[in-house]
């Protein structure tokens, strides 16, 4: 499954630490060159890197919409290890990037992130260093974390539902706008169903983009849910062609700002409850989801293997990601 930068509560939760001892601060790091479309930016210090108190400078000024207070944004992040200023690893490579909301727990655990990002725009590069990551790895350097702005993303659907397809479970939505899947009855349809119940007018979603979306996942054989990206409280990033084939299949072609059923058989699920063993994390059998296609953005390509930076490591996304 995809690895991301993890955020937690609103905030970032960078999972690598750095190393080195005391040198300047962050007025010293710029970037090497404007970095291309879709990949990590290289950027230079003085090293070794130690700030005193947390800080964060814009690197390049984005030129696409501003950002504000309670906007929910797309980013691409890479690490810098304070001590030599060499790449720790990066979100680039692995696709998708990661979700942030700029929203009041952000604002209270890191203030100057929270603060850069609000003044900044689509597009602004930022880095950000803090103290905190001091000593970590055996010295007293700092890290130097630098985030690109991809796109602010909307959080909504609008526009009124139409009914679910005939033989698939009603979806209604409850008081915080969460859609909610009735209990199927009768057996699953043996093909993917992909249909819309509200149909958007943004960009279609091409293969191997970068699909930013709120889920509900149940399962056919009870209604229970299995995953919904509603309790974890942001959306999910994953780039399409790590998700599972059903998700790869139905969303092609589907107008972002759209909500789209989809009924995945098991042969384009996770599979059945034998072949995903009883210890397997995986929801076996015939799936159904509810997708709100908040966004589809160019997925940046992987380098080759000889040239990847060590990944970042945290916690899986969305379920749809494959095994």
């Amino acid at each position: 499954m995809r690895k991301t930068l993890a955020t937690t509560g609103g905030a970032l939760s960078l999972m690598l630490v750095l190393a080195g001892c005391s040198g300047p601060g962050m007025d010293s790091v710029e970037l090497s060159g404007d970095p291309a479309e879709g990949a990590a930016p290289a950027v230079t210090f003085e090293t070794p890197m130690n700030v005193e108190e947390a800080e964060a400078k814009e690197l390049r000024e984005g030129e696409g919409a501003e950002l504000d207070e309670g906007d929910t944004l797309l980013l691409q992040a890479a690490l810098y290890k304070g001590s030599d200023a060499s790449s720790l690893g990066e979100t680039y490579s692995q696709g998708a990037g990661q979700v942030l909301r700029l929203e009041e727990g952000l604002k209270e655990s890191i203030p100057e992130m929270y603060d850069a990002l609000v003044e900044a725009k689509e597009g602004s590069i930022i880095a950000y260093s803090s103290p905190k990551t001091s000593g970590a790895a055996g010295d007293e350097s700092t890290s130097v974390e630098v985030y690109e702005v991809v796109r602010k993303i909307p959080t909504e659907i609008e526009g009124d539902a139409e009914d679910s397809p005939k033989g698939l479970p009603e979806v209604t939505e409850n008081d915080e706008g969460v859609p909610t899947v009735a209990e199927p009855k009768g057996d699953a349809p043996k093909k993917l169903v992909s249909e819309y119940l509200i149909e958007g007018d943004g960009e279609e979603v091409a293969e191997g983009d970068t699909v930013v979306a709120n889920y509900v996942g149940v399962t056919w054989s009870d209604g229970k849910t299995f995953d919904s990206s509603y309790e974890k409280g942001a959306p999910a990033a994953f780039a399409l062609d790590k998700v599972i084939e059903g998700w790869q299949k139905g969303l092609v072609g589907k107008k972002a700002g759209s909500r789209v059923i989809l009924s995945v058989p098991v042969g384009q699920a996770y599979g059945t409850a034998k072949e995903l063993g009883k210890d397997s994390t995986y929801p076996a059998g015939d799936l159904l989801f509810v997708v709100d296609v908040l966004a589809a953005v160019d997925t940046p390509e992987a380098p080759a293997a000889s040239e990847a930076s060590a990944s970042p490591s945290a916690s899986p996304s969305a379920s749809p990601s494959e095994k």
